[in-house]
């Protein structure tokens, strides 16, 4: 972590890489992960898109309609719900 700062004594602004993962599960449905610079594919650190075809209209869902970054990425396909 570079460029550390401390505002306030509270907020704390780490310079971070945003690490991404895309899974081509098939030409029709896609899955893209964010994590805040950790790759750990386990730990509840991922805000998850889902990307699928539903005849000619494309669908983009997050597990439970969730955009927050505490999802796992190893359990993109079969634990959540895509809303």
């Amino acid at each position: 972590m570079s460029d550390f700062n401390n505002f306030n004594d509270n907020v704390q602004i780490y310079d971070n890489q945003v690490s991404t993962l895309i899974d081509e599960v098939s030409t029709t449905e896609f899955y893209i992960g964010n994590s805040n610079g950790a790759k750990n594919t386990s730990a509840a650190i991922w805000k998850i898109k889902k990307i699928w075809q539903d005849g000619s209209v494309w669908n983009i869902g997050y597990p439970n309609g969730d955009q927050g970054f505490k999802f796992i990425w190893d359990d993109r396909d079969g634990a959540y719900t895509y809303l």
